[in-house]
């Protein structure tokens, strides 16, 4: 029997531009290095944490 392998798309990424005072990226820049994350990632997980707590929405944690 011939065994089907079946790719997932790739999750598709929206850019989104916004501002951010130089000072509070940088500490934000610090605390993604302390947790060895990406500035973006850290960002990510930041807006996650703060859905859940309001209970918007339980957002799926991304595959690793």
């Amino acid at each position: 029997m011939k065994k089907t392998v079946s790719k997932k798309k790739s999750e598709t990424k929206i850019l989104t531009g916004f501002r951010i005072h130089p000072e509070i990226k940088a500490l934000a820049v610090e605390a993604a290095v302390q947790e060895n994350r990406s500035f973006s990632n850290y960002l990510e997980n930041l807006i996650r944490r703060d859905i859940e707590n309001k209970n918007l929405a339980s957002p799926k944690k991304p595959k690793k």
